[in-house]
């Protein structure tokens, strides 16, 4: 059987370029130190798996980010995140431990990433990896979280009992990342958005609204639940209650004191 030399030779060519800028690509740069690893990753091969048509490769990057320490220590500190079970709590996402561990390292990476690079991290702590991308728009700095303390992120609203999942709490001057579908839009509640200059909130406080103006208001402790056993008409009721936050109905304020007031009349019956 005679081959058609030319066609060969072409499909030969074609076979080797590949090979070799298969070989000639960098093998992906990492540092690792006391259990935080950092990396820069090619932005057109970061997909974002929990949402089709989320690549980044669509986002222009401003890099490297000249930013300062104190900045990048704001950011951390003002991710937070809450788990979908009945009585999530919202908690932040870096402990003040971890925030003092990878402050410097992340603020040196931000100076240094490649124009068409992200930062990759993952963080090990002593409930799992806390694993996510670090990059930067014109006007916001990106938080895509992929797991927190061991629990992989899912588009799900709710996993019941045992199955925890999350998703990230807005915080002043953060949106979430909206993907345009063909069927509409889809807010991503793992990627966070983050004006590059954040909002600084003193340690132990947050901000509210009251008649247009900002006002200071002392943290409300967490609501530490006695061992008593909920009633199911009370669990049918924080379940009502927290349905109406997620869709929005009520906001984070009222849903936090409504669920104070009936948890207070549970466990702390009138004599």
């Amino acid at each position: 059987m005679k081959y058609n030399q030319p066609l060969v030779l072409i499909l030969v060519l074609i076979l080797c370029s590949g090979m070799n800028a298969g070989c000639a690509s960098k093998p992906e740069k990492k540092l690792k130190t006391k259990g935080f690893t950092l990396s820069y990753r090619d932005k057109t091969s970061a997909k974002d798996k929990f949402s089709v048509g989320s690549s980044i490769k669509s986002i222009q990057l401003f890099h490297p980010l000249k930013i300062s320490e104190p900045d990048v220590r704001s950011h951390l500190e003002s991710l937070m995140y809450k788990e979908l079970s009945l009585l999530g709590k919202k908690k932040s996402v870096f402990i003040p431990q971890d925030v003092d561990r990878i402050t410097r390292l992340l603020t040196k990476a931000l100076h240094h990433v490649p124009s068409d690079k992200i930062i990759h991290y993952k963080l090990e702590t002593t409930r799992g990896n806390t694993e996510g991308d670090i990059f930067a728009s014109k006007k916001h700095i990106h938080w895509r979280l992929i797991s927190i303390n061991g629990m992989t992120f899912s588009a799900r609203t709710y996993t019941g009992w045992g199955n925890a999942n999350w998703k990230m709490v807005l915080q002043s001057g953060q949106s979430y990342h909206v993907v345009n579908r063909i069927m509409g839009t889809r807010t991503q509640e793992n990627w966070i958005m983050a004006k590059l200059v954040p909002s600084k909130i003193k340690s132990g406080q947050k901000n509210y609204q009251l008649n247009g103006k900002k006002k200071a208001l002392s943290k409300i402790p967490d609501y530490t639940l006695p061992t008593k056993s909920l009633d199911p008409a009370l669990e049918e009721k924080l379940q009502f209650l927290k349905d109406l936050n997620e869709k929005n109905l009520i906001n984070e304020k009222e849903y936090e004191q409504k669920r104070k007031e009936l948890l207070d009349a549970f466990f702390n019956p009138p004599l």
